[in-house]
């Protein structure tokens, strides 16, 4: 049971961090969203 606790913990913490950066994203002007969105595609997704 604990170890299920542990990643459901890990899980929220890393949509707690997805979420930060969308929002952050969001405040972005228009062509660095391009940019960042570009360069986040290419990072590799270890979730």
């Amino acid at each position: 049971m604990e170890l299920f606790e542990v990643e459901v913990e890990i899980y929220n913490s890393k949509m707690r961090a997805l979420n930060w950066l969308y929002d952050e994203l969001q405040l972005q002007p228009k062509d660095l969203k391009d940019l960042i969105n570009e360069k986040g595609q290419k990072l590799p997704l270890n979730l």
